[in-house]
């Protein structure tokens, strides 16, 4: 087999593999609200962020809506800590700068990329819960307290925005975040995420395992095709849509 007979979802899975980033590892902390936190996956996901460790909250039981995060819940590796204190050890241990969001008076105003030089080589994001934000445990242990600005009377941005907005900054301030992964942990990832894509293919568990082996040449583009590219409507508002109308 040659490299170009690969099928176009795995050349595309390709590009995305080397995309990733395992420099940067997003925590959230005590999350409340189940569609926030899938609302937050998918942000990460799309930004090629690997690693996501969850400080579950004491009540917490996670549910998945696949309407929500679409599907990106499968392409990331989920690290769940019962306390605060197991993660932050772990977060030491590893050799991550711990940089956390925080609205009080203490925290420094991100504005841009910047404002994050110079970038550490590890970094972990910490956002917190909805209601209150960042425990004040792991406040004490963080490197940096971060805030984004705001010019409206609202108080604070929807989880999912702000921690776009944050990693938006520091994708900004470290372009070499992208495809940060060491090849031993993208050989693990491939075998898992070709396997996956196989299961959705019958009769081609055999062929994948030996791209999964034999990685195929990336797509340039890991967007969809323009012909694979349609409109997202729900089943609901597509049936009161009148024959006459497209979106």
């Amino acid at each position: 087999m040659s490299e170009r007979e690969a099928p176009r979802r795995l050349r595309r899975a390709e590009a995305v593999l080397r995309r990733r980033t395992s420099r940067l590892v997003l925590v959230l902390e005590r999350p409340w609200d189940d569609h926030n936190v899938q609302a937050v996956l998918r942000t990460a996901e799309s930004f090629g962020v690997q690693h996501i460790w969850v400080v579950k909250h004491p009540d917490g039981r996670r549910r998945v809506s696949k309407s929500v995060t679409k599907g990106s819940h499968h392409w990331l590796s989920q690290h769940r800590f019962d306390t605060i204190e197991e993660c932050i050890a772990a977060l030491q241990e590893g050799g991550y700068a711990i940089w956390a969001t925080d609205l009080s008076s203490g925290a420094v105003e991100l504005t841009s990329g910047d404002d994050l030089r110079p970038f550490p080589e590890k970094i972990a994001i910490v956002v917190g819960r909805e209601a209150d934000g960042v425990s004040p445990e792991m406040l004490a242990a963080a490197d940096r307290r971060l805030y984004l600005p705001m010019h409206g009377f609202t108080e604070s941005f929807n989880l999912s925005v702000a921690t776009a907005l944050v990693l938006q900054r520091c994708f900004d301030a470290e372009p070499a975040l992208v495809g940060a992964m060491s090849e031993e942990e993208r050989r693990a990832i491939r075998h898992d995420w070709f396997e996956r894509l196989a299961g959705q293919v019958e009769g081609r568990a055999a062929e994948y395992a030996h791209w999964a082996a034999h990685p195929p040449e990336p797509l340039e583009d890991p967007r969809p095709s323009d012909e694979a590219r349609r409109p997202r409507i729900p089943k609901k508002v597509r049936k009161r849509m009148r024959p006459d109308q497209s979106i």
